[in-house]
């Protein structure tokens, strides 16, 4: 049995939630719960419906619902963001089969493999992450 530090998983969980809660605003319950396939969804998006099946069908479901409903609502607000998360770490403290079972969701989409903390000063066409590609064209040297 893997150790999964569940506020890193709730932290993991938000992008996708918030993301499938941005594209679908109000008809996100109709959107998450509906039998077709992600096929029109982008992969965050179609990564979030999927989680937000899950979450759905657990214990706290309804208050995640809600949390992630507001979200849809509100995309840029912070402390409705805020909430979801708090409500994501409470049910998958609740309960580890479906902390399990989200940590396997994001595992098949290769989700929260790395983690950088990284500083930059002066930089310039920075990049953070793997498999990247970037190509810059600059005007002028940056200074020394």
């Amino acid at each position: 049995m893997t150790v999964v530090d569940l506020g890193v998983l709730a932290q993991d969980l938000v992008p996708y939630v918030s993301a499938a809660a941005a594209a679908y605003g109000g008809a996100l319950v109709d959107k998450v719960t509906e039998v077709a396939g992600d096929a029109g969804a982008d992969a965050t998006v179609g990564l979030g419906r999927r989680l937000l099946r899950r979450l759905f069908a657990s214990e706290r479901g309804e208050q995640v619902r809600v949390a992630a409903v507001e979200v849809g609502q509100q995309p840029g607000d912070e402390a409705s963001v805020a909430v979801l998360r708090a409500q994501l770490l409470k049910a998958l403290s609740q309960e580890p089969q479906l902390a399990q079972d989200v940590s396997q969701l994001l595992a098949q989409a290769k989700v929260g493999g790395e983690r950088y903390t990284v500083t930059v000063s002066g930089g310039q066409g920075v990049q953070v992450g793997s498999g990247n590609s970037q190509t810059n064209n600059f005007s002028s040297v940056p200074p020394a």
